[in-house]
């Protein structure tokens, strides 16, 4: 429309000079140029068509990327939601178990411990097949270290194989004595009995005078002032070389 109203007013202008043939070449050119034109606003027109299409379709592909990105994160949370359910169920069953297995275990130690403690000396609650008993120096190591770590009914159980498996070893005073330590100071009068046993029976012993004086202190414990000073005065006129000796000097002057 721009280049037919050009051409007219450039007709106009040259009309009183120009020959009808050149009028008609002059519009034979504008209709050429309006043709051009009009090719061009079709192109630009599809071009624009196709990159909206374009427009479109890429924004189906991200809304259908979104939804599935969606879709993977809520099944992804319950999917951990259900791991987490599981992992709280198990680690349940483990702490009953738990709970279960330290409440056995107690039980046992407690019966052991009081099957140990009411056997008198002698029984044979300690005995072990033959070729498998360990050695009395052995056997004394695992009482002592148990002892250490408050196992007491393990530390028994060591020294009563001891006593039974070799009755005339050199060790057996020793083992005697812990035997009493072991019961000291939960079980008093178990503690008495071996403490009594090493004094009496093993009297040379490096452990006579010290199970005298737990003896001793035990008696004083429950205001047995009198028995105390029996087990204190036989130190003094028997051990006199004793570590115990001048111990159980002082303790004779607070007891008088």
């Amino acid at each position: 429309m721009r280049a037919t109203g050009a051409a007219a007013c450039l007709l106009a202008g040259m009309a009183a000079c120009a020959t009808p043939g050149q009028v008609r070449r002059v519009e034979t050119q504008v209709a050429i140029l309006d043709r051009d034109h009009a090719r061009a606003d079709s192109a630009r027109a599809a071009d624009l068509v196709r990159i909206q299409a374009m427009q479109r379709q890429s924004m189906d592909s991200i809304n259908l990327l979104v939804g599935r990105l969606s879709d993977n994160v809520q099944r992804l949370g319950r999917e951990t939601a259900a791991n987490f359910d599981n992992l709280r169920q198990q680690l349940y069953q483990v702490a009953n178990l738990a709970s279960n297995t330290q409440s056995t275990v107690k039980r046992l130690g407690t019966q052991i411990e009081t099957a140990v403690s009411t056997a008198p000396p002698g029984s044979d609650t300690a005995h072990a097949p033959a070729g498998l008993i360990p050695q009395p120096d052995v056997l004394l190591s695992q009482a002592s270290g148990a002892m250490d770590r408050s196992a007491n009914s393990s530390a028994r159980m060591a020294l009563s194989t001891l006593l039974q498996n070799y009755p005339t070893s050199i060790q057996v005073p020793e083992a005697v004595f812990l035997m009493g330590r072991s019961f000291d100071p939960a079980a008093p009068d178990s503690a008495r009995t071996y403490y009594d046993r090493v004094w009496k029976t093993y009297p040379d012993s490096p452990y006579a005078p010290t199970a005298l004086y737990k003896l001793g202190m035990l008696e004083l414990k429950v205001q047995n002032a009198a028995a105390a000073r029996g087990y204190f005065q036989q130190i003094v006129d028997r051990y006199k070389s004793s570590d115990e000796y001048g111990s159980a000097q002082d303790r004779l002057r607070e007891n008088p």
